[in-house]
């Protein structure tokens, strides 16, 4: 047990010192700050003048009015109506939109046909700029309530029967638990929040299992290339070597998720971004502290279970070089899990995400997205926990013979046949 725990501390100093943790760790930080203080930092540098579109009316003279006086009743208008006089012909008002253009008066120009489209003229909007979809649907949504207007206005309806038909209608999303009678659901503020946890709860696990778990292939892969491994194998054996190596750089994991953990929370609670939480509607009151406890529960449960197989994998490879290789099969089963977790944050319903909820590999990420974004029955979060767990200790126990095996097998990657033989000749 000594032993154990003297790999588990030398490892996790030897790399809490190195230097590319610790520029990796200032990277890190430096990101995430830029990264929530980011909508601020380009509010400030951005300019906040509105859009100018310019409008020849020609016959649609109230229409073009009725829309600019729209955007002038607003509080900071994105968009500002700039009147253009027609200049008698569509070829000759194209001329003009375009000098306008290119001396920056005005970024595009609608006009309106002579054909009605449902009882209300049709626009023609022009710009240089392409895949304007976000300015299209603004003019199209603020087209729409103009011609409400007219034809409100034309019914002889009363301003403020008008105001009341054009008001919003006022609409809440809150979640039903199917399967917990008598429980309330989310709120939509809760979801939200959700939302926002496990989207950045996800990139954490995905980044921490495939960065860390990589390290300890490279650590292992390491210390056999410079056959620092003859001189341990010596004093330790190969087993508490292995389970020391995970232990210690899962250990690593855990400060740098703890130090990513204070440095988002000191970035949100300084005041401009306090502001950008407030926009987002989400609510520190609405933070579920299981999801937090379920993160750590998944997290060491998907770290484990590829540690174990990346060891494996690092102790048949010679080179360090040759890593990078070898691991690739594993290191596409979590970016699997990943897009799968991905695709369930907008459908964690789907039978296909339920039922990779179950499956080792797959389930720490899922059955964590599962939590998060609905409500899976006790049974089947402890179901999928003990899964992980049988899970864990078959891998480590095969894990165990290739390391041992592995570990003094050098020169050639040995194949399947010579590697099973091996294993045969050692009991874990």
């Amino acid at each position: 047990m000594n032993s154990t725990l003297t790999v588990i501390k030398f490892t996790y100093l030897s790399r809490f010192r190195s230097k590319s943790f610790r520029v990796m760790s200032l990277i890190l930080i430096v990101l995430l700050s830029v990264l929530i203080h980011l909508p601020t930092i380009i509010d400030k540098v951005s300019s906040h003048e509105a859009t100018k579109i310019g409008v020849f009316a020609g016959k649609q003279a109230e229409v073009a009015g009725k829309l600019a006086t729209f955007y002038n009743t607003q509080q900071n208008p994105d968009i500002s109506i700039i009147p253009l006089q027609d200049a008698g012909s569509a070829a000759a008002n194209e001329t003009l939109a375009k000098q306008l253009i290119a001396e920056k008066k005005i970024k595009g120009y609608l006009e309106f046909t002579d054909n009605n489209v449902a009882g209300f003229p049709k626009a023609v909007y022009k710009s240089e700029g392409t895949m304007e979809f976000s300015l299209k649907n603004k003019l199209q949504t603020a087209l729409q309530l103009v011609k409400t207007d007219v034809a409100l206005q034309g019914a002889g309806i009363a301003p403020e029967q008008k105001a009341n038909m054009q008001a919003p209608v006022s609409l809440e999303t809150v979640q039903i638990l199917m399967n917990n009678e008598g429980t309330a659901g989310k709120t939509e503020s809760q979801m939200v929040m959700s939302y926002a946890l496990v989207y950045v709860m996800l990139f954490m696990l995905y980044m921490g299992v495939i960065g860390f778990g990589n390290m300890v292939a490279m650590e292992i892969t390491a210390e056999k290339s410079s056959r620092v491994m003859e001189l341990l194998i010596t004093s330790i054996s190969p087993l508490k070597q292995m389970f020391g190596k995970i232990v210690g750089i899962c250990l690593l994991a855990l400060t740098q998720i703890a130090l990513t953990i204070a440095v988002g929370a000191v970035n949100l609670s300084l005041s401009s971004s306090s502001k950008l939480v407030s926009q987002l509607n989400l609510k520190w009151e609405d933070l579920q502290v299981s999801l937090i406890v379920y993160f750590l529960i998944f997290y060491l449960l998907g770290f484990f279970i590829y540690a174990t197989v990346f060891a494996a994998v690092g102790s048949l490879v010679s080179r360090t070089e040759e890593v990078g290789q070898a691991i690739m099969p594993v290191t596409m089963l979590i970016v699997a899990a990943f897009m799968i977790a991905i695709f369930g944050l907008n459908n964690p319903t789907a039978g296909f995400v339920v039922t990779m909820s179950f499956i080792p590999f797959f389930s720490p990420l899922i059955m964590f997205l599962r939590i998060g974004m609905s409500s899976p029955a006790i049974w089947e979060i402890w179901l999928s926990i003990t899964i992980q767990l049988a899970s864990i200790g078959a891998m480590s126990w095969v894990a165990a013979k290739i390391y041992r095996t592995g570990v003094l097998m050098y020169g050639k990657r040995p194949s399947w046949r010579e590697l099973r033989k091996a294993m045969r000749a050692y009991k874990v």
